[in-house]
């Protein structure tokens, strides 16, 4: 979520607390959504015999807080569409309890109206009007749980504030209905400072630096500062069947590691079994059913399961009960989990990501350090069975395009580092590998078969091999079973296990072609005098080469301007420099607006063709060799300039914007209807004690800037900002 947005979430969230009615409140809400999202006019109502106007804020104007049906309202406002829509707001959802809606005429076709709809059980609906909000603000709130957190906020606190001027006229209220009011009023302030706590929360995700540790917080944030009993985060891969374990609680209430573990989804009652593979829920709560802990029934009360999903990609779940408490569990309780559960799955599918990458990244790196091919594969074994957790692996290599087999390393019975190097001969008419050769870049995978060692069996379990292959030709084979520890093999280490291995298959083919040419270079220095020629040909041949791979590994493939592999180590060679001398150095973020749009309407071989232009324009203004134009990723470009005034840099930019424009190609989802640029701009003299990420970061904020003062433009990072760093 962007900083300013968090910002003013959390600072409306915290105006909220302070607000004294219903009127300070909405004029509070309504001062956030203008500041966001800048709509023309915005109308708050709620659901009564019918539908009834609390307040209008009209761009510009004070905000009136009218109490006017629709079509007492009508004499004020000209709006037919708004109020044809507000008699037909069983379109909205009765379950969900916030619904974004485009608004559509009888020939639907989209207005420019929008209606937030919040809505619990038993409590009347409240509608917000928007008239023409920023589109792409209005979707990326759509999709932030924080911002959806605040709207519930403004509901619960507004039923309260209404509820309470009821209350005032009703003086002769029953105990027990004064009672329920109160109990009310104290779970509408419990959820507002638990969605604080949340936001707190999601800071702690972000900080953590694993996986591992990002389940143990959310299990421990869950009990310590939410105040839940027992809870257990379970991984499912729904493909296997399989659910994983991870941190749980005991009868104690003390964290446990249940990472061992793994059980079939079928031990899963049959509602909570359906509602995770069969619905898109987010909780499901049953009550008075026995508690367990390790298999044995511990108590009895309410059981949940707050369920873990990345889109339509389910993660898993966190078991939840009340065996320490025996508390119940509240309405607006269960919707502190439902923001919890959002929240955790974006961090979670995120982290994992960054996982994946920096377990590849890193094992390419150690792999490609080593001097021989039995040395990649040793290395490659231990990696296997250490990070990916594997019990046995093992490595053949084939030099015949998969004729014949040789041995390298692989795993004993007893776990341990074993070689096998004494092992050549013909491929083995083995269905196992046969279908790793029909299945190239798949894994090959026989559940419940024997497993052998030394052409003996030694026990039973899954074995699975992935053919190793480079340019079509067969480097090997990795083959692995669970003999050991008997883990079943989870699609997550399927998936990651293919890329591991087609790293794998690419660094002995490259390490082949390193020995072949350093053989060759052997022969020839036998016959110096002879080859003399010859050699130097074939070395400046291959120096070519490797220039030409080299700038290949620089060069955008589409747009054939620098990509961002070249920005990232021009950008720190620059830094050093401009560190060094204390001069000026300039990064130009750029961004083409409404590319998305664009993509949406023309194709994306047409795009293509767009951000091609895009960067030729923007290269022809930049020749110098001290000068770098980037795509950075997307629709977005950067230029790194050194030894240049801002005046000059700003001056420099806006004659890009413009060329651009005068270009005039053709954008029909543009307001300017052709193809724009936004740009950010950040310049300053360089100093030790900056760090080399702020220059981007002040570049990106400003691209940012540009963009919310309506584009085809460029905005300049504050000096004043720079300076007080």
């Amino acid at each position: 979520m962007k900083p300013f947005l968090l910002e003013q979430i959390s600072i409306t969230q915290q105006a909220f607390l302070g607000s004294q009615d219903a009127k300070s409140l909405i004029a509070k809400t309504s001062q956030f959504l203008s500041l966001i999202l800048h709509p023309k006019n915005i109308f708050f109502c709620i659901e009564s015999e019918q539908l009834q106007c609390l307040a209008q804020h009209e761009q510009g104007q004070p905000i009136r807080h009218l109490e006017l049906s629709p079509t007492q309202l009508d004499t004020h406002i000209q709006n037919e569409q708004l109020w044809s829509l507000a008699g037909q707001k069983e379109k909205l959802s009765r379950y969900l309890p916030i619904t974004y809606l485009a608004i559509n005429d009888i020939n639907n076709i989209k207005q420019d109206w929008y209606c937030i709809k919040l809505q619990m059980t038993s409590k009347p609906g409240i509608l917000i009007f928007l008239q023409s909000p920023q589109n792409e603000m209005m979707q990326h709130l759509q999709e932030a749980p924080l911002f959806a957190a605040l709207m519930m906020q403004f509901f619960h606190l507004l039923q309260q504030y209404r509820l309470n001027q009821t209350h005032k006229s009703q003086l002769l209220l029953r105990d027990k209905q004064e009672a329920l009011y109160l109990q009310e009023i104290e779970q509408q302030k419990l959820f507002s400072s638990k969605v604080l706590k949340i936001q707190s929360i999601t800071q702690d995700f972000i900080a953590s630096p694993n996986l591992t540790s990002l389940y143990k917080t959310a299990i421990e944030m869950l009990r310590d500062m939410l105040g839940f009993d027992r809870a257990c985060l379970i991984l499912a891969d729904a493909n296997q069947h399989m659910m994983h374990p991870t941190f749980g609680t005991d009868t104690e209430g003390k964290t446990t590691d249940e990472s061992d573990l793994v059980y079939d989804m079928e031990v899963l009652e049959p509602l909570m079994q359906h509602t995770l593979l069969h619905t898109q829920k987010r909780l499901e709560v049953v009550e008075n059913v026995p508690l367990y802990n390790e298999r044995k029934v511990v108590g009895i009360g309410w059981n949940a399961m707050l369920i873990l999903r990345n889109g339509d990609h389910l993660l898993g779940w966190i078991a939840i009960d009340n065996l320490l408490s025996q508390r119940p569990l509240l309405e607006y309780e269960k919707e502190v989990l439902i923001l919890y559960s959002n929240i955790l799955s974006t961090a979670i599918a995120q982290k994992s990501e960054q996982s994946n990458l920096k377990l590849l990244h890193d094992s390419a790196i150690l792999l490609s350090h080593q001097e021989t091919e039995l040395e990649i594969c040793r290395v490659a074994v231990e990696i296997a069975r250490e990070k990916l957790q594997l019990d046995r692996v093992a490595i053949f290599l084939s030099y015949d395009d998969g004729k014949t087999m040789c041995g390298t390393f692989g795993t004993s019975i007893n776990g341990k580092l074993t070689d096998e190097t004494h092992f050549r001969g013909p491929l083995p008419k083995n269905s196992l590998l046969e279908l790793a050769m029909a299945t190239p870049h798949h894994l090959a995978f026989e559940g419940a078969v024997p497993l052998y060692h030394d052409n003996k069996i030694v026990g039973h379990g899954w074995n699975a091999a992935i053919l190793l292959r480079n340019q079509q030709r067969i480097v090997g084979f990795l083959v692995l079973d669970n003999l050991i520890n008997k883990r079943s093999l989870t699609s997550h280490v399927q998936h990651l296990l293919t890329l591991f291995a087609s790293n794998l298959a690419e660094i002995i083919s490259r390490k082949r072609a390193e020995e072949s040419l350093k053989k060759l270079n052997n022969e020839l220095e036998s016959i110096v005098e002879e080859r003399t020629e010859q050699l130097a040909m074939v070395n400046l041949t291959l120096e070519e080469t490797n220039k030409q791979l080299e700038q290949l590994s620089l060069v955008d493939p589409l747009t054939e301007i620098s990509n961002r592999r070249h920005f990232d180590q021009t950008y720190k060679i620059e830094w050093a420099k401009a560190c060094r001398h204390s001069q000026n150095l300039s990064a130009i973020m750029f961004d083409i607006d409404y590319f998305k749009s664009y993509n949406d309407h023309y194709g994306h071989p047409q795009g293509d063709q767009c951000l091609t232009q895009v960067a030729h324009i923007i290269q022809k203004h930049f020749r110098r060799a001290d000068e770098l134009v980037a795509r950075y990723g997307g629709e977005e470009f950067i230029v790194l300039l050194s030894n240049s005034s801002p005046e000059q840099v700003k001056a420099r930019i806006q004659a890009i914007i413009d060329d651009l424009y005068t270009s005039h190609i053709e954008h029909v989802k543009s307001p300017l209807q052709r193809v724009t640029l936004s740009a950010g701009i950040a310049s300053v003299t360089i100093h030790k004690r900056m760090q080399q990420a702020t220059l981007i970061k002040w570049a990106d904020e400003a691209l940012y800037q540009a963009k919310l003062a309506g584009r085809n433009g460029l905005v300049s990072h504050q000096q004043a900002s720079i300076n007080s760093l």
